[in-house]
């Protein structure tokens, strides 16, 4: 009867392959994540406040979060000149109250 063929133990050679493919795996995806992490270029305007707009609403709106009971009173508004274009940007309370017209104003990039 003839000896089957013994195929000699490949346990080390199959460590360093699968130890090579994860690496690559996780370098892959770690440069994925940093890329995604930039910025984007150009995501943001700056401009200056030429004038600020509040409209109350007509209804009381109350909300409830994480802070408790908020109450609002209405929309603000400030216009932003951003070389000779005039942005309506919609902000908080906090931000309206203190920025003033003719005070300098970072802002994302409406959609067009």
């Amino acid at each position: 009867m003839k000896q089957p063929y013994v195929v000699p133990s490949t346990a080390r050679r199959d460590f360093f392959i699968g130890l090579a493919i994860g690496l690559t795996l996780l370098t892959l995806a770690l440069f994925g994540f940093k890329q995604m992490a930039g910025g984007i270029a150009g995501a943001t305007l700056d401009g200056k406040v030429i004038a600020k707009n509040f409209t109350p609403f007509e209804e009381k709106q109350v909300t409830f979060g994480k802070g408790g009971v908020h109450q609002i009173e209405g929309e603000y508004v400030l216009e932003c000149d951003v070389k000779g274009r005039v942005y309506l940007v919609t902000v908080g309370k906090e931000t309206y109250n203190a920025k003033k017209v003719g005070d300098g104003f970072i802002f994302a990039r409406p959609r067009e």
